[in-house]
């Protein structure tokens, strides 16, 4: 039985067949390291995709165009600021001391004082969220200090961005007269490590089906540049999730929430409109791209198939 298992082994036919199989192996493997590569390639964009910004659930606060603990309000020229809410009797204002300068025009509700057990939770919930999302991989840095987003060019020119999370180490901010762009369907988180300013007449405006619900911004103080103009077109949008207070210049328009519980909100002949549009629902936010360990991936797998296709052409 030995003897036949010792024959069969040393079949002069298996290593002509190993033979052939190694040299079909060699000449196939080049191709199959390029199905490799893009395979790994693929999953990596999946992953990146995976990623993407996806909006904080603001729960009892999404009713809210501004929730605070002090709320002050400046009258100039007689204009009154204007708070619209999503209905005559939905929560719109929340606040422990109210404003001493009225008139205020507020379509909706007032809650006082602001109540911590919703309110207050759930504005900690999603302010966590968001911060949490600014420390993934997938959350676009836009550089280790200040940074003006209306000279910012990721394709789409100056001022101009689309879905997902941006994040840079310090302050954010617009010049004056400068323009910011969102466009097209998603969320967008901007996630300063210091203040958010705006300069007098910037615009932060929204094309190709951005929805200023999907907007977040969570810095730490929000100060919102004047705007000449009287009339109530928008010249910010999104929500605003600010810990350390929010303050919106003459005229400076909102469509979206001030949401800065336990700090102070300040508006001076304002309107603050709660956003109607229908939040985004699609499944991830902006185009996929290669990260960087994609590319060394790709690098690694192109030279090992050229040195196998050099190896073969030299035999």
């Amino acid at each position: 039985m030995n003897a036949q298992i010792a024959s069969s082994t040393q079949s002069p036919y298996a290593v002509p067949r190993f033979a052939e199989a190694d040299s079909r192996f060699r000449r196939d493997y080049p191709g199959l390291l390029a199905s490799l590569g893009f395979i790994a390639l693929l999953s990596l964009a999946q992953s990146d995709a995976a990623l993407a910004a996806t909006a904080p659930n603001l729960q009892s606060d999404s009713t809210y165009a501004i929730v605070s603990s002090t709320y002050t309000n400046s009258l100039n020229a007689g204009t009154e600021t204007k708070i619209i809410g999503l209905g005559s009797s939905s929560p719109t204002v929340c606040y422990n001391t109210g404003p001493s300068t009225p008139p205020i025009s507020i379509f909706g509700a007032i809650t006082t004082p602001c109540p911590n057990l919703n309110v207050g939770l759930d504005f900690n919930t999603a302010l966590a969220n968001l911060n949490a999302q600014a420390l993934l991989p997938s959350c676009t840095n836009l550089g280790v200090g200040a940074v003006n987003l209306d000279a910012v060019n990721l394709g789409g020119g100056p001022g101009v961005f689309f879905p997902g999370c941006y994040k840079n180490g310090g302050a954010m901010g617009i010049v004056a007269n400068g323009i910011v762009t969102l466009s097209g369907p998603g969320v967008y988180i901007f996630k300063p490590n210091g203040a958010l300013t705006t300069g007098a007449n910037s615009l932060v405006t929204l094309a190709n089906g951005a929805c200023a619900s999907d907007v977040f911004w969570a810095p730490t103080a929000t100060t919102l540049g004047a705007n000449a103009a009287t009339s109530p077109t928008p010249t910010f949008v999104g929500n605003i999730l600010d810990p350390a207070g929010i303050t919106l210049g003459h005229f400076a328009n909102l469509t979206g929430r001030a949401l800065a519980f336990g700090v102070t909100v300040t508006t001076d002949s304002t309107t603050i409109t709660v956003p109607t549009c229908a939040p985004f629902s699609g499944s991830g936010a902006g185009i996929p791209t290669l990260s960087g360990w994609a590319m060394v991936i790709l690098a690694a797998f192109l030279t090992i198939a050229g040195f196998a296709v050099m190896r073969r052409r030299a035999r």
